[in-house]
């Protein structure tokens, strides 16, 4: 009897996997829209936006991109602290930094994140999908007030 059922599990198994890889046969993550843009693909990239962290701020605060566009920011943390940059909902941002404020320690997963150190420079590439306002920020405790932007993103 237990061999039985050990051997409609293996089946059931492989089947959803096997289901798994022919719905994705890249084996990359299902990423989906967000309602704020997605990952956008590397490939793709429509211009580059160089952003700097200084102490407390942003350079540029301030974005227009187009509908449909895939940007990728390269962002360089010319300063002397960490600081993070997270693009999503002001919602979204303000719970994050008060989770920060409550622990330091915790990591955002999200592909819209980036941490850098002192001097180090990172990129995010990412996909506009909707018109409308998209903000960015540093989460981190003392950088949140004054380390915030927005990204206007036009219709076509």
């Amino acid at each position: 009897m237990k061999r039985h059922l050990i051997k409609h599990f293996v089946f059931i198994a492989l089947a959803l996997y096997s289901t798994f890889l022919f719905a994705n046969p890249s084996n990359d993550p299902i990423i989906k829209d967000t309602g704020i843009g997605k990952p956008g693909d590397p490939n793709k990239i429509s211009r580059i936006i160089k952003i700097a962290t200084i102490e407390n701020i942003f350079l540029p605060n301030e974005i227009y991109v187009k509908k449909d566009e895939i940007i990728k920011f390269v962002v360089k943390n010319a300063g002397n602290k960490k600081h993070e940059m997270i693009i999503d909902t002001m919602t979204n941002l303000k719970n994050y930094a008060k989770k920060k404020r409550n622990n330091p320690e915790t990591k955002a997963a999200g592909l819209n994140h980036i941490q850098l150190d002192p001097g180090e420079h990172k990129a995010l590439i990412w996909e506009f999908t909707k018109a409308g306002t998209i903000n960015f920020a540093c989460p981190l405790p003392g950088h949140f007030k004054g380390m915030r932007g927005k990204i206007n993103v036009e219709t076509q």
